[in-house]
């Protein structure tokens, strides 16, 4: 049953939002029989959302639903609040299939070294109802073989909570495949250039395409490939660099078909390239 957090609506009324196809027209893309938490604004008469707003999957955002059901009972909301969530595995699983990480330690740190702790419920949710305003970092252990951003970049996860409490901070895992190594030629010397990752499988690639190849620039032919879903893959390199620029017309060089197990590393890859491209 629809619920309107804002404005006049009255509670299982429909209400119709209105967006575009995707693409240019930033579109949302809303698939039927998933629920949402939807952002909307007037635009010439119309109730619209797009891909800048905050509008997501009412799995990601349970713990700021939550919450907006205690504003509407006039409850307090919590000061810290969120959701603990794993990410699909694979290229193949439904992009919306995201599982709840039920009865997970949530740590948080004051900058003053102020602790506390909680668990999450069914859903994934916690909740910090007192808390004092400061910057904290949010500590979750992940589940094996999964990561996140922050935790590969040797970073915490950071949040400032102010005097008004309120403050929105989920965690995702995701698969935390990984390949390191070193893209060179037939002597053996480091390649510049710009690599790319793709499935071999190619409705995997065609997915990966949608969503946006990761890809980076190495100038030492060094490089290092985290947080990927469980595939087999292909490494593409482009042509190397000449001068400040890499040609992008040229097609790109494959390596060797890569299988990557969930959260399986792989260290010290060679993928080697010819020393003149074609």
């Amino acid at each position: 049953m629809p619920e309107s957090f804002r404005g006049s609506a009255i509670v299982g009324q429909d209400i119709t939002v209105y967006t575009g196809m995707g693409g240019g027209d930033c579109g949302y893309e809303f698939n039927v029989g998933t629920s949402y938490l939807v952002y909307a604004s007037v635009y010439n008469g119309k109730l619209v959302s797009g891909i800048c707003s905050f509008t997501s999957p009412a799995a990601r955002v349970r713990g700021i639903i939550r919450q907006l059901r205690a504003m509407q009972k006039g409850e307090r909301v919590a000061d810290l609040f969120g959701a603990v969530i794993t990410l699909p595995l694979r290229f193949t699983d439904d992009p919306l299939d995201l599982k709840p990480l039920a009865g997970k330690r949530v740590r948080v740190i004051g900058s003053r070294n102020l602790e506390q702790s909680t668990t999450t419920d069914d859903e994934g949710v916690f909740s910090f109802q007192n808390l004092p305003a400061d910057t904290y970092r949010i500590e979750v252990d992940p589940p094996a073989g999964m990561s996140t951003w922050q935790i590969n970049q040797g970073e915490a996860y950071k949040v400032e909570i102010g005097a008004q409490g309120g403050c929105p901070a989920s965690v995702s895992f995701s698969a935390d495949g990984r390949i390191k190594g070193r893209v060179v030629d037939e002597q053996g010397n480091g390649v510049a250039g710009f690599l790319t990752i793709e499935p071999a499988d190619e409705k995997e690639a065609a997915v990966a395409r949608r969503r946006g190849t990761m890809g980076l620039t190495t100038e030492t032919g060094e490089f290092d490939l985290w947080l990927l879903q469980t595939s087999r893959y292909h490494l593409l390199l482009f042509r190397p660099k000449t001068g400040a620029q890499v040609d992008f017309r040229v097609p790109p060089v494959k390596s060797e078909v890569i299988t990557v197990g969930v959260g399986q590393h792989i260290e010290d890859f060679r993928f080697k390239v010819p020393s003149v491209h074609p």
